[in-house]
C-alpha cells in the first residue's frame, strides 16, 4: 500500500487527475500488476484452509481461466489495459493463478498421489520439445494449450517434490537475494523512471541504444540496493517499506 502511494504520483506525470481509473489507483504504475494478483491467489489459497473450499473446484475453475486466457487474450491485439477484468492484476494473473494454487495444494499435501523423479522429468522434456514443434509449425493455441498445461504443472511438482525438500535453493546468496527481493521490485522502477525522464530525457525510451540501456540499468540496480540498504537502516522503514516482519 506504501509503493502505491509512492508511484500515484508518477502516474499523475502520465495525465491529469481526472484521467484516473480503478486501475491506476490499484497499481498506478504497470509494474504493480503483481501485487494485487498475488492477494487474490493468496485468497483463494486462504479459502481452502478457512472456509473447507474443495482444492479440486479451485484448480478446475482456474484451469479453466488458464486455457480460455491462453486461447483468446494471450496474443490478441487489444491493449491490455481494455482487456476484461484487467483491473484484478493485469492478464498475467489469468495465467500463472491455476499454477499458483497448484503449488499451494501440493505443497500443503492436499493431493495424495505419489510423483517419482523419471516420470515427471521425462513429462517435462517431452511436453517441452512438443511446445516448441508445435510453436514453430505455427499450431493452433488450443493445440498448443495443453503440452503448456502440461509442462508447467509438472514443473511444480519437479520444483515442489523433488527440489524443495533437498534444500538445494538455501544458499546464502539465494537467500540474500531472496530477503532483498521485494524492495527491489517494488522500487526499481521509481529510479527507472526518473532517470530516463530527468536524466536521459526520453520518457518514452524509444530512442533508446544498448549501452544507454546497460548503464541505465546498472545505475538503477545500484540507486536500488543503496536505497534498501538505508531502509534496513530502520525498523520502521524496514518493516514497512521492505516487508521484513522479523528482524
Amino acid at each position: 500500500m506504501i509503493a502505491w502511494v509512492i508511484f500515484l504520483p508518477y502516474r499523475l506525470n502520465w495525465g491529469p487527475i481526472s484521467q484516473l481509473r480503478i486501475t491506476d489507483v490499484i497499481y498506478p504504475y504497470y509494474h504493480l500488476w503483481y501485487i494485487p494478483s498475488y492477494l487474490i491467489g493468496s485468497f483463494l489459497c486462504y479459502s481452502i484452509i478457512r472456509w473447507k473450499v474443495k482444492p479440486w473446484v479451485l484448480l478446475l475453475i482456474t484451469a479453466v481461466i488458464s486455457i480460455i486466457w491462453y486461447n483468446v487474450y494471450r496474443d490478441n491485439h487489444v491493449p491490455v489495459q481494455n482487456l476484461p477484468l484487467y483491473w484484478l492484476g493485469e492478464k498475467r494473473l489469468f495465467s500463472y493463478l491455476f499454477f499458483f494454487i497448484t503449488g499451494f495444494v501440493i505443497r500443503n499435501k492436499m493431493i495424495s498421489f505419489k510423483f517419482s523423479l523419471t516420470p515427471i522429468f521425462v513429462t517435462l522434456l517431452l511436453a517441452f520439445s512438443l511446445i516448441v514443434l508445435l510453436v514453430y509449425k505455427h499450431e493452433s493455441s488450443w493445440i498448443i494449450v495443453w503440452p503448456y498445461m502440461i509442462f508447467n504443472t509438472s514443473l511444480i511438482i519437479f520444483v515442489m517434490i523433488f527440489i524443495a525438500p533437498n534444500n538445494w535453493l538455501q544458499n546464502k546468496a539465494l537467500l540474500l537475494i531472496n530477503k532483498n527481493s521485494l524492495g527491489v521490485y517494488l522500487y526499481h522502477p521509481l529510479l527507472q523512471t526518473t532517470i530516463y525522464t530527468y536524466i536521459v530525457h526520453d520518457k518514452t525510451q524509444k530512442n533508446i541504444t544498448n549501452l544507454t540501456a546497460t548503464v541505465v540499468f546498472l545505475a538503477v540496480m545500484a540507486c536500488t540496493l543503496t536505497l534498501i540498504w538505508i531502509l534496513k537502516k530502520w525498523w520502521f522503514t524496514d518493516k514497512y517499506f521492505l516487508g521484513n516482519l522479523k528482524r
